[in-house]
């Protein structure tokens, strides 16, 4: 099950290398990919989330001198999908995370940042402690607002 995964991040690695790389344009369809495969909430996604280049005048300094060959970003975009092929080979898929990423994402449509963070802490407890935090969590929102929740996750289900 994981070849099809490894090989899409393949080749998403294989698209860094291009002369025209746009780091923007890369990210979007790999995060869409890596939020498949891990959830939307893995820290691959985080990761490359936080790509970017830093365009401040001191670095534009110290990588204008010819010094550098490599592209840091490229690098460390690399990196991180190599170490998510690394995972998938050894661990393989963890389909329970996939599940949990969708009804995560059905809940950041209607949450608050704040709550959102709440609500992943308390995924984060154990059995005992998370189905009694979920359960006062769940209690503490409105109606309306779960029933949008449930609304899309079935119609994306």
């Amino acid at each position: 099950m994981s070849e099809n995964e490894i090989e899409l991040l393949k080749q998403q690695i294989a698209s860094i290398d291009t002369k025209k790389f746009d780091l923007e344009a890369w990210k979007a369809p790999t995060l869409m990919f890596v939020s498949r495969i891990f959830g939307a909430t893995s820290e691959h996604v985080s990761q490359i989330r936080e790509l970017k280049y830093d365009y401040s005048s001191w670095t534009l300094r110290d990588t204008s001198g010819g010094g550098q060959l490599t592209d840091p970003v490229r690098v460390m975009a690399k990196e991180i999908l190599e170490a998510a092929i690394s995972e998938l080979q050894n661990l393989g898929t963890l389909p329970k995370v996939i599940a949990i990423s969708g009804v995560l994402e059905s809940f950041r449509k209607e949450l608050t940042g704040k709550e959102m963070q709440d609500l992943e802490k308390i995924l984060h407890l154990n059995e005992n402690e998370k189905h009694q935090a979920l359960k006062s969590f769940l209690n503490e929102r409105d109606k309306k607002m779960l029933r949008s929740v449930l609304i899309d996750l079935l119609l994306n289900n």
